[in-house]
């Protein structure tokens, strides 16, 4: 390239990075970090190795979340106004564009095609569970609770089996612990979800990330519209709305059938690690102990919106 054309190039990559970066900036958990040390330590992976997949399936997040809430025109994201508020649709799309070549690059740099494959094959998914997230979400009729599970398996699970495909691909375990590993990651997507989703609408500390219950407003594919057998069309709701559908849902015991319903997700997850633990020897299983417990959702009397409301 010519010198100016250089000087151009750099220059617009640098615009192109920068609102990416300024996603990354607001962290979240970083629960799928979390994950692939839990799983890397069980599979007795290096290092460099892990660190590879976290930078990898960190960026292919920070993209999804970029171009979902271009999507669902979600105005903040972790307490922050979202990347298309703050530059504009246009350049937020070419931004999130980047995380996912730059988590492939990382990738590349592996020299190992399977890792590369299976980058490639959770973006798929990422895609398709999108694409149907959205036609419920635009639609007006309720999907069933198979339907709901099938997106987040899909959606949510991408990258949780990402990072167990990659884990798998480098230093294998026995085909039947795998499985069980896999069944147990889509049912932990599903389960992680189902905390998201409740969480918009009856949980104090999450409202002051987002926003007073924001999925509300976000069409129907929330669970709790599933339980409570409502479907909440894509329109502007004022507090006042909002706070009268938790209380008509809290009385219904909406809220209750969906911490039940959380809680046996989660024990589902349970069964399989106690499934694995039976079957592998001499495995460090520490971490994802660890990860689950941190991950299981117990809400406390003082962050249920329901409770308060009704006190």
């Amino acid at each position: 390239m010519r010198p100016m054309s250089i000087q151009q190039y750099e220059a617009a990559k640098h615009s192109w990075v920068m609102p990416f970066n300024y996603q990354e900036q607001h962290a979240g958990m970083k629960v799928r970090t979390s994950l692939t040390h839990a799983l890397a330590a069980l599979y007795g992976i290096d290092r460099d190795q892990t660190q590879a997949i976290c930078h990898c399936v960190e960026r292919f997040n920070t993209a999804s979340l970029i171009h979902d809430d271009i999507v669902d025109e979600d105005r903040v994201r972790r307490g922050a106004p979202s990347v298309w508020v703050q530059y504009g649709v246009a350049t937020a799309i070419i931004s999130g564009m980047y995380g996912y070549i730059d988590g492939l690059q990382k990738l590349c740099h592996t020299q190992n095609i399977a890792l590369v494959k299976a980058g490639l094959e959770s973006l798929e998914a990422l895609h398709i569970g999108q694409y149907l997230d959205t036609q419920i979400s635009e639609g007006a009729m309720l999907p069933t609770l198979d339907e709901y599970r099938f997106i987040a398996e899909t959606n949510t699970g991408c990258f949780f089996l990402f990072i167990l495909e990659a884990c798998q691909h480098i230093n294998p375990l026995p085909g039947h612990c795998y499985l069980e590993l896999k069944k147990m990651l889509l049912e932990l997507a599903v389960y992680y979800r189902f905390i998201n989703d409740y969480c918009d609408i009856n949980h104090i500390p999450h409202f002051k990330k987002k926003g007073f219950a924001p999925d509300l407003e976000g069409g129907p594919k929330s669970f709790l519209m599933i339980l409570a057998k409502e479907t909440l069309i894509k329109k502007q709701i004022s507090k006042l709305q909002k706070k009268k559908i938790i209380i008509a849902w809290g009385n219904a015991g909406i809220f209750s059938r969906a911490l039940q319903l959380m809680e046996d997700s989660y024990e589902q997850i349970e069964q399989h690690l106690y499934n694995l633990q039976k079957n592998i020897d001499n495995r460090d299983f520490r971490q994802l102990e660890g990860f689950l417990q941190s991950i299981h959702f117990q809400q406390n009397l003082q962050d249920n919106f329901y409770e308060n409301l009704i006190r």
